[in-house]
């Protein structure tokens, strides 16, 4: 079997765990999401009664407060919200239904029809009130038959709520011990996975992988020291490592057959350092200007001996070349041009040869055009040094008048300079201006949103208050209904009947408190109205400020613009100027360089004539014998005088 086989029956195996955890865990999801839907619907209902009994105890406060009412539009809003009550019972009682299980649909049907008597009841109680008096809407509810039958309804209700509340906690519980098995198996099937896994990686990674590894790599270790006696194990395996063994068989016998190269090689490295140092002799003897050094010993082979005399054959053709070079470079130094390089030679020595040849026949033609022009120097160099002192007269002068405007120019910038810095912080300080007149409109903008804001929030107040004047008015009369309820008790209801007192009491303290902060408030509300129109103003005051800011800016930037522009050009023209002058500054340094190199130029061609009629080109005869007289050609240095003086507006005189 492969490595890799092998490799992917591990996988396989834990692949198959994976499988087996996945299928747990989907089956535990699904249970889980059962009894979860089975513990919110009995959280549900339990709420729903809850709300159920707060419902049947809102329309037994609003029939309480039509018996307390004093006329029926008086009871009118108690009325309403038993009308209101009642309405949300059905509703809920209809939500209710879908929820409740077949063991508990009795109880329910049972509190369905208790609540149409109690809304039978209770709905003649509020016609009572609203539309006859609730002097007789009294007489019809307020009695014990009616608290008894509200009594027992209520009773139902808590049964059925109790039941199931009792769901609740069963379920709870159920769920409780289903997570702690699930996830005790869960566990346990990972454990076990992960262990085979394990197990079964560890054989295949020691036996079957890592200990035929080492093996294999310490015998490759001792071929690559030279033994190649060793033997090669897991040769015959049917595996990657079985070929990696048959790999190193073939390296082992590659080494055996270099061994058998190298004693062959041996024998002929030894003859080729004996020829190395034969011609490392024959080229150090040449390094030295000796090319008399020949290789004369007989290597018994062919291809050695041909080299050995392709090195001489060198060392040959260096020589002779070298010779001729020397004898004509030898007739040079003595002043002698008429010699040239003779033989016949091929390669680099033939285009030596031609190099030499044209080179002594260019320096006697360059010899004799450098007498002509020597003699024509020496006749006009008189002439060049009186332009040359002229020139350098006239540019002293311009040089001075070119620093005298430059200097009034650096004067003028730097002006112009200070004008546009002025120019440019008075923008600034502008530019700031208006940025703090927008923060001012900005934040007087803010101010007058919170104005309007401040005047919104007294309006909700005074909501607030009124909504404070009909609590104290609902408190009252609940505490009326509360001494009226203490009466019906006698002596036993008489401490009630004092702290229904103070509650009316306190309830008419609350009215007149909230009498006095609505006052208050309106007062409030008609300076804030006071203080959004001071605000207003002063915010259309800002923008006009604004407007007139932004035109001083415009104009502020203009001027600093324009002063830029004009310092900018008072920049080039200045440096135009510096230009200008440093030129005329280094043309009279040249024109003094000139002067004295004309004067040295005079007494140097006389030199150089001299020098000049040590050397023969033809005939034997020197220089001076030979181009002995004198061109009539136009002067140079005169020619040049001329275009200078043109150059600066002078004048030349003709010849």
């Amino acid at each position: 079997m492969k490595i890799g086989s092998k490799i992917y029956a591990i996988v396989g195996l834990m692949g198959l765990v994976a499988v087996a955890i996945g299928g747990m865990a989907v089956y535990t999801l699904n249970e889980y999401n059962a009894r979860l839907a089975a513990l919110e619907n009995a959280s549900e209902r339990a709420y729903l009664g809850e709300r159920l009994n707060r419902y049947v105890t809102a329309v037994v406060m609003d029939a309480r407060g039509i018996y307390a009412s004093s006329s029926t539009e008086q009871a009118e809003q108690f009325g309403e919200g038993i009308y209101r009550s009642l309405d949300r019972m059905d509703a809920l009682l209809e939500q209710w239904r879908p929820l409740v299980d077949a063991e508990g649909l009795a109880d329910f049907n049972a509190v369905v029809d208790r609540s149409a008597e109690f809304r039978a009841f209770r709905a003649e109680t509020a016609r009572l009130g609203t539309e006859v008096s609730p002097a007789e809407a009294n007489i019809q509810g307020n009695n014990e038959q009616n608290r008894a039958n509200r009594k027992a309804f209520q009773a139902e209700i808590d049964a059925v709520v109790n039941r199931d509340q009792q769901i609740l906690a069963d379920v709870k519980v159920d769920l409780a011990s289903f997570q702690t098995r699930m996830a005790i198996l869960i566990g346990s099937v990972v454990l076990v996975g992960l262990a085979a896994g394990a197990g079964a990686a560890a054989y295949i990674g020691t036996a079957q992988l890592s200990r035929p590894i080492r093996g294999l790599t310490g015998t490759m270790k001792m071929l690559a020291e030279g033994n190649l006696e060793a033997d090669i194990p897991f040769a015959g395996r049917k595996d990657e490592i079985g070929e990696m063994a048959k790999a190193v068989e073939v390296f082992k016998q590659n080494a055996l057959k270099v061994r058998e190269l190298n004693a062959q090689e041996a024998a002929l490295q030894a003859k080729s350092a004996d020829l190395q140092t034969s011609i490392a002799e024959v080229v150090a003897s040449a390094v030295r200007g000796n090319f008399d050094r020949r290789i004369t010993k007989d290597y018994q082979d062919a291809d050695l001996n041909r080299f050995a005399a392709s090195v001489n054959e060198l060392v040959t053709s260096v020589d002779t070349g070298i010779a001729e070079v020397r004898r004509v470079v030898a007739s040079l130094a003595e002043g002698d041009l008429t010699q040239s390089m003779n033989g016949n030679f091929q390669g680099a020595f033939e285009e030596l040869q031609h190099n030499v040849n044209s080179t002594m026949q260019t320096l006697r033609s360059v010899l004799r055009d450098v007498r002509i022009t020597s003699d024509t120097i020496g006749s006009n160099t008189v002439e060049l040094r009186s332009a040359a002192d002229d020139l350098s007269r006239r540019t002293e002068q311009q040089a001075a008048s070119l620093e005298e405007t430059s200097a009034a120019l650096d004067e003028i910038t730097a002006t112009v300079r200070e004008s546009t810095d002025r120019a440019q912080e008075a923008s600034r300080m502008v530019d700031e201006a208006r940025r703090s007149t927008e923060q001012s409109t900005k934040v007087v903008a803010e101010a007058v949103s919170a104005m309007s804001r401040i005047e919104q929030a007294s309006g909700e107040i005074g909501q607030i208050i009124s909504l404070i004047d009909e609590i104290a008015f609902q408190t009252n009369l609940l505490a009326l209904n509360a001494g009226v309820e203490a009466a019906r008790a006698g002596e036993a209801g008489r401490g009630f009947a004092v702290v229904a007192q103070e509650v009316r009491e306190l309830a008419q303290r609350s009215a007149t408190a909230a009498k006095d902060i609505k006052d208050l408030i309106t007062k409030s509300g008609e300076e804030v109205s006071t203080g959004v129109r001071l605000v207003t103003a002063t915010g259309e005051a800002l923008d006009t400020i604004q407007a007139h800011v932004v035109h001083i800016n415009e104009h502020v930037h203009s001027i600093a613009s324009a002063a830029g522009e004009q310092s900018t050009g008072l920049s080039e023209i200045n440096t135009a100027m510096n230009q200008m002058d440093q030129v005329t500054q280094r043309n009279a340094a040249m024109v003094e360089e000139t002067t004295a190199a004309t004067h040295r130029l005079s007494s140097e061609s006389a030199s150089l004539t001299q020098l000049i009629s040590h050397f023969k080109v033809e005939g034997g005869a020197s220089v001076r014998e030979a181009d002995d007289y004198s061109a009539s050609v136009p002067s140079p240095a005169r020619v040049l005088g001329q275009r200078v003086a043109g150059a600066f507006g002078g004048v030349v005189a003709a010849e």
